[in-house]
Parts: C-alpha cells; structure tokens; sequence
C-alpha cells in the first residue's frame, strides 16, 4: 500500500471527506490527489499537529499500526468527540443549528470534559485575555429557569447571533446585563425574550 492510500485510509477511519481533511490541514484542494511518491516534511508536520494519533512511520513507511498505541487504547476507552462551530453559522440559531451538523459540515475535536454540546471559536478581543480571539470555548447548554451563574462567562443563543459574555442580574427582572472582560466595551442588557438559550463555558482551548 502506497502512502497515499494509506493517507485515504486514515481520512476514511476519520470520518472525514478528502476536501475537509484538506482543509483541515491548510493545503490544496487537489493535494492528497496528486500524492505520488512521498508526502513533504512540511506537510507531514502539519498532519502530526492535527492528528497526534495517526502513527506517522506507519503513514510513511507502513511499518506497525495505523494509529500510536497509546492514543489508541485511550480513544477506544474515551471517544469523546464534539463539534466546532463554523463561523458562517455563528449568526444563525445556535439551537436549532446545533442538531443540524455533520461530519462534512465541520471540524471535530477530541473534548476532555464529558457531557459538552460543542466548541465555539471566539472572534473579536472583548473577551480578552481570558478568551483571546482564535480561541474556542466548550460549552454545555443549562436551564435558565432553573440555575444561572452570575458573574460566570455563558455563551447566549440570541436573535442577533451568538455572544460571549459574563452575566449579571439587571434591575429590570425582564433582562440580564452582559459584561465584557476587557474594560474597553461597554457593558449592556438583552431582554429575556430575545435569547434562545444558554451555555455555560466550560473551558478555553487556545493554540500557543
């Protein structure tokens, strides 16, 4: 088996089509297409930083198995994968788009927290240095009518899009105050009746 077959399998075991593995790993549409004898050294970096499990020696020279075996055992014991939220759906309804989302839609990552809903990528600095932009925060949906946090970052389903935000009580019982953490933006209220839904972040993934 080639390398280029073996690649094709991988992406086979990952769910994923050839275009988004593409994607995935920022090269040419046509790339794994015109794999003949090798994959660069460039290239096979960039797939070892997407895919700490793939055994690259088995993807280069075939030798041992496809996936490193500590990874494995640990992904056989905990496959717990979620997805991250395209940026182009970010204005949509987040709880009906959260239903709606499949493997070629979008990018999965393993989440150490069970029972999360999904990542979302953070845009903008208002949430700095906490959450600095190109980050994704996991969340997992609450019940407002049971239990809010206050003080604690949630991401708010609203009828403009979604927003990042640390919430506070307002003296109007119909709306809640959402505060930024970086002081240059100023704080503001959503009425209840425009959001849709609430999800408590979890944690911040940041690339270094």
């Amino acid at each position: 088996m080639a390398v280029k077959e073996r690649l094709i399998q991988f992406i086979g075991y990952k769910n994923l089509s050839i275009y988004k593995f593409q994607q995935i790993i920022g090269v040419s549409s046509s790339y794994v297409q015109n794999i003949k004898d090798g994959i660069g050294g460039a290239i096979v970096q960039k797939i070892r930083d997407a895919y700490p499990e793939l055994n690259i020696e088995w993807l280069i020279n075939g030798n041992g198995n496809m996936l490193n075996e500590q990874i494995s055992e640990q992904d056989k014991s905990n496959d717990n994968m979620i997805y991250v939220l395209p940026t182009s759906k970010q204005a949509a309804k987040l709880s009906e788009v959260i239903n709606c989302l499949t493997d070629e839609d979008c990018e999965k990552i393993i989440c150490p927290i069970n029972d999360a809903d999904i990542a979302i990528p953070v845009s903008g600095d208002s949430m700095t240095p906490e959450y600095p932009n190109g980050s994704k925060v996991i969340v997992k949906r609450v019940d407002s009518k049971a239990f809010i946090e206050w003080g604690r970052t949630y991401v708010l389903d609203t009828c403009n899009g979604i927003v990042i935000k640390n919430v506070y009580p307002s003296e109007n019982a119909d709306f809640i105050k959402c505060l930024s953490i970086n002081p240059s933006y100023p704080s503001f209220e959503i009425a209840l009746s425009d959001i849709y839904g609430f999800w408590r972040v979890l944690m911040c993934i940041t690339m270094k």
